[in-house]
C-alpha cells in the first residue's frame, strides 16, 4: 500500500507549492509564499507519517515460506547433477574398454572394473599412485614416462600376457588425463592368421610358379612359331605372379619381424645402386638424375631401406612417361633427421587416392598399373619398411605435374659418414 500512498503525497504537495507560488507571485510575496508553503507541506507530511499503521514484523513461518520455492529449486538442481554423474558413473563402469581417470601429476584418482581385470588394478589400493610407478616394469609405464602423444598400438596386457592392447592418452581439461586401453586380443589374432595364410599361400605358389617358369625357358619359339605369341603372354603372366608372391613374402617378412639386424647403411654406395637400377629398368627412355647434398649415412637395415628405396625408383620409372625425368635427392632436415627423395614428371596422383597409395593391391589406375608390370604391393613394402625404422612416408603429387615421395627419417637414425674424405655430389 506504500507506493499509492507516497505516489498521491507527491502530488498533493506538489499541487500545493504551484498554488501557494502562483498567490504570493501575485501578491509580490513569491518568496515568504514559498517559504510558508514549504513548512506547511514538512508538518502535513510528518502529521501523515505518523498516521500511517506500523508494518508488522517478519514472521519466521512466513519468512521461511517465501524461500522454501528457492530452496527447493537449489534441492533438485543438485539432486538432478548427481543423478547424472551416477549414470556417467555407471556407463563409464559398464565399457568394455579400460578407462582410468588421472590428475595433472599422473595419479590414479578413478578407474573403471575393465581397468581391474586389463591393468590388474585395485580399489582402493591403488588409489593416488602414480600410474607410472605402478607399470614401472611394464612397456606402457616406458612410454607414459616419454610423455608420447601416439598411440600406443600393441602391447601385452599387464594382468595377462595373452591379451594384447591398444593404449591412448587423452587430454581432459588443463589438468587431468584420461587413459584409455582397448582389448585388441580377437583383432591381432586375426591379424595374425591373415598374415600366416598369405605366407603359406605365397611359399606354396612359388615352387609351381617356378617349375612353370623353368618350362617355359625350355621352349624355344624358334620350334614351335605359331606359338610365340601365346608363350610370350604365358612368361610374362608368370613373371609378374613371382613378382607378385616375391612381394607378399617381403610384406609377411617385414610385418612378423621383431628385431632388425642393424647396421650403418652407407648412402652414397646405396644410391650408387639406386642410379643402375633405375637406368637399367629405364633402357634410356627418362633422364635420372642424383643430387646428394647430405653427407650423411643411416643406421638401419640395409635390407629393408634398400627395398624400400628401390621401389621408391621403380615406381617413378614404371609411371613416367617416355622423354620425362626422374631426381634421386638425398637430403638433411632441420631437425638433424635426413630424407630421401624421388622426384618424377610422371602422369600425377589426385588427391582423393593419395591417402590409400600404401594400401596393399590399391590401385589408382588398374589398366595403367598391368601395362606397367606393378604388383600393386610397392607402396605397402615401403611403409612397412620405414615403419620398422620409425621412418615415415611422404606424398606430394599433382596431376600432370608428377609425383615426389619422401622417406623421411629422424635424427636418431643418422649417422656421420664412415669416410672422412666423403664429399656430397650433385
Amino acid at each position: 500500500m506504500r507506493r499509492p500512498i507516497t505516489l498521491s503525497l507527491t502530488l498533493i504537495l506538489l499541487v500545493w507549492l504551484l498554488l501557494v507560488t502562483a498567490l504570493g507571485y501575485a501578491f509580490q510575496q513569491f518568496f515568504p509564499a514559498l517559504a510558508l508553503a514549504a513548512l506547511v507541506a514538512l508538518i502535513w507530511m510528518f502529521w501523515r507519517m505518523q498516521s500511517w499503521p506500523s508494518e508488522p514484523a517478519p514472521v519466521l513461518g512466513k519468512t521461511s515460506t517465501r524461500t522454501a520455492p528457492e530452496t527447493s529449486t537449489t534441492r533438485h538442481r543438485t539432486q538432478r547433477l548427481a543423478s547424472q554423474l551416477r549414470a556417467l558413473r555407471d556407463a563409464g563402469a559398464a565399457l568394455p574398454d579400460a578407462v582410468i581417470l588421472l590428475d595433472e601429476q599422473g595419479r590414479i584418482l578413478w578407474f573403471n572394473p575393465a581397468s581391474a581385470r586389463l591393468f590388474g588394478l585395485d580399489w582402493p589400493r591403488d588409489r593416488m599412485l602414480k600410474i607410472e610407478d605402478r607399470l614401472a616394469d611394464h612397456p606402457i609405464g616406458a612410454w607414459l614416462k616419454q610423455d608420447s602423444k601416439a598411440m600406443l598400438a600393441d602391447v601385452p596386457a599387464p594382468s595377462d600376457a595373452n591379451l594384447r592392447l591398444s593404449i591412448n592418452r587423452i587430454p581432459l581439461g588443463k589438468h587431468q588425463h584420461l587413459l584409455l586401453g582397448r582389448d585388441i586380443t580377437a583383432f591381432t589374432r586375426l591379424e595374425q592368421m591373415r598374415r600366416d595364410f598369405i605366407a603359406n599361400v605365397s611359399h606354396e605358389l612359388r615352387t609351381p610358379l617356378t617349375v612353370i617358369h623353368g618350362y617355359l625357358d625350355l621352349i624355344d619359339p624358334e620350334d614351335a612359331p605359331t606359338l610365340a605369341p601365346l608363350l610370350d603372354d604365358l612368361r610374362t603372366q608368370s613373371q609378374r605372379m613371382t613378382r607378385i608372391v616375391e612381394d607378399l613374402l617381403i610384406l609377411s617378412r617385414l610385418e612378423t619381424q621383431m628385431d632388425l639386424s642393424e647396421e650403418r647403411v652407407v648412402i652414397p654406395a646405396l644410391l650408387s645402386t639406386l642410379i643402375r637400377e633405375a637406368e637399367a629398368l629405364s633402357r634410356g627412355r627418362h633422364t635420372v638424375h642424383l643430387e646428394n647434398t647430405f653427407r650423411a649415412d643411416l643406421y638401419g637395415s640395409l635390407k629393408d631401406i634398400h627395398s624400400a628405396f628401390s621401389n621408391l625408383v621403380s615406381n617413378a620409372v614404371r609411371y613416367t612417361p617416355s622423354g620425362g625425368s626422374i631426381t634421386l635427392r638425398w637430403r638433411g632436415l632441420d631437425n638433424g633427421g635426413a630424407a630421401f627423395e624421388v622426384i618424377d614428371t610422371g602422369y600425377g596422383i589426385p588427391q582423393s587416392h593419395i591417402q590409400r597409395l600404401t594400401e596393399r593391391f590399391y590401385r589408382v589406375s588398374s589398366s595403367r598399373s598391368r601395362e606397367t608390370g606393378g604388383t600393386g604391393l610397392g607402396l605397402s613394402i615401403v611403409k612397412h619398411a620405414l615403419n620398422q625404422h620409425q621412418a615415415q612416408i611422404v606424398i606430394d603429387s599433382e596431376p600432370g605435374r608428377g609425383s615426389t615421395f619422401t622417406a623421411v627419417f629422424g635424427p636418431e637414425r643418422v649417422l656421420k659418414p664412415a669416410l672422412a674424405n666423403e664429399t656430397p655430389s650433385t
